[in-house]
């Protein structure tokens, strides 16, 4: 590094105008570098910043910004009236630093000793799905993109956006935008015969927020949670996560049903069971009536708590949906929880969790303190969404479609799949179950047809214990009327070469 009178020259600094990376962040690496490498030692005076930018032909101010930085973070020191200098009280900064390239942060040597937390490594160690990029036939979870509300969205969003108040740009009420809360009581009440205040109603990014809300403030390291078998993957993994024992409740045609369960299972009290009374989340078994009481008599009799996730309840194809299992609770045993995800689309994050009233003050609070809640924009957009009438709209209208793309779907597997798979019409929900040939191998279908581009899901992976019966989730809500027989085509030609 040259060196005179007036300072050391920095012309050994590469600068690219055209890189990502701004001009004074790639003057600062460069000037540490020479730093740490000892190509300017401490005590080292550098050139004036006019000199510099001069040098590197970039402005002045890009050099002092840069030089300021340095000094606050201690490689440089000013002394009054002399200049910049390379500081003395760097050795213990170069030993911590040479052993790593500022260009490559992979160079860095983490300590070994950096570990997780207990509640760390089970959730690194759970299971999860993987859903490719790009794949979107016949996806279960998805609902029809494309035929969304755009215009009615650009509109309410406009409104708040445009000159937002003061009040817009402050936070939610704890536990959600009240107005939100007040719209989602009334439409329960009629649609879903719930029973509840605003107050107890819980905005919340989604169902899986809505689980860990609930874990941390009901669950103890070590309790017993009931979950059914075959039974939503994503919950149990979160109550595995807070380090409750999951234990498996096998399922009849009417859903969850204890009394399946062996004796050891049957005699250990439990803290909480999870549910998916509407539509048996992924099987779609509707739990009757009889059996729901039932559920609530023992919930009473052994203190426990219920978890109703009600899923898919909104899109029934056939008959009246049974009243939420959350309504007929005279004990406040019942925790119930839905969300948005499905009626309009996955990336609104939101969600609402009723609680018992004498709990909605305590839930509120830990709310605001372990999640927030979604942006308060979003929630206002829907809370005029479900008031002016939108959302009634919209919900009957998908109805409508969701039902004929899986009627179309029953026909085209009718057609091309008979003697493959056998696949029968579903109530409700989002998705047909596809059920193979004893010989089959679930796992190598599943790689196959996600390989050829159809979002499939095996059934095995939501089981605690192997299903007597294989098969696949195979969606039709997400995919176009018009691209269904095709696909089904495509599936069939596939199949015929693996069964």
């Amino acid at each position: 590094m040259a060196k005179f009178a007036s300072g050391a020259l920095l012309e050994g600094i590469k600068l690219d105008p055209t890189s990502h990376t701004p001009l004074y962040r790639q003057l600062y690496s460069g000037i540490r570098k020479l730093i740490l490498s000892g190509d300017l030692p401490p005590g080292t005076k550098l050139s004036a910043s006019r000199t510099i930018a001069t040098e590197l032909e970039i402005s002045r101010t890009t050099v002092i910004n840069t030089i300021e930085q340095m000094i606050s973070e201690g490689f440089l020191e000013t002394r009054r009236g002399a200049g910049t200098y390379v500081t003395h009280r760097l050795s213990a900064m170069t030993d911590f630093y040479q052993s790593a390239s500022d260009d490559d942060p992979d160079s860095f040597d983490e300590d070994p000793d950096l570990t997780l937390s207990k509640r760390g490594l089970r959730y690194s160690e759970l299971p999860h799905q993987y859903e490719p990029e790009g794949i979107y036939t016949f996806r279960p979870s998805q609902p029809a993109y494309e035929l969304l509300p755009h215009d009615v969205f650009s509109r309410l969003t406009n409104r708040y956006q445009r000159k937002p108040s003061n009040d817009d740009l402050t936070y939610a009420d704890r536990g959600g935008f009240m107005p939100l809360r007040e719209a989602i009581s009334s439409y329960l009440k009629t649609s879903r015969s719930v029973r509840c205040t605003p107050e107890q109603i819980i905005i919340t990014s989604g169902t899986q927020s809505a689980l860990n809300l609930a874990s941390q403030l009901l669950l103890d390291p070590g309790d017993t949670v009931w979950m059914e078998d075959p039974g939503h993957t994503a919950a149990r993994c979160v109550f595995e996560g807070t380090g409750a024992n999951v234990v498996p409740v096998p399922l009849d045609e009417h859903g969850f049903n204890p009394d399946l369960c062996p004796e050891e299972v049957k005699n250990t009290p439990a803290r909480l069971a999870y549910v998916t009374p509407s539509s048996q989340h992924p099987l779609g078994y509707r739990m009757p009536l009889t059996r729901r009481i039932k559920l609530l008599e023992w919930a009473q009799q052994n203190n426990t708590w219920i978890f109703e996730d009600d899923y898919n309840s909104e899109f029934r194809y056939t008959g009246r949906p049974l009243s939420a299992l959350q309504g007929l609770d005279k004990g406040g045993r019942v925790l119930y929880v839905s969300s948005f995800t499905k009626i309009l689309f996955p990336g609104l994050r939101l969600g609402y969790m009723i609680v018992p009233k004498s709990m909605a003050e305590d839930f509120a609070h830990a709310s605001t303190i372990l999640q927030r809640s979604t942006p308060k924009l979003t929630q206002q957009i829907i809370a005029d969404f479900i008031n002016e009438g939108f959302f009634a709209t919209h919900m009957r209208k998908m109805r409508r479609i969701y039902h004929q793309r899986q009627q179309i779907l029953i026909e085209a597997a009718e057609k091309h799949l008979k003697g493959l798979v056998e696949i029968n019409p579903v109530e409700q929900g989002f998705h047909c179950n596809a059920w193979l040939p004893d010989h089959a191998d679930p796992e190598q279908v599943e790689q196959t047809l996600r390989s050829a581009g159809y979002a499939v899901n095996n059934l095995d992976y939501y089981c605690m214990t192997p299903l007597k019966r294989k098969g696949f989730m195979i969606g039709f809500a997400g995919t176009p009327e018009e691209k269904i027989p095709d696909g089904i085509k495509g599936m069939a030609k596939i199949l015929k070469e693996i069964l």
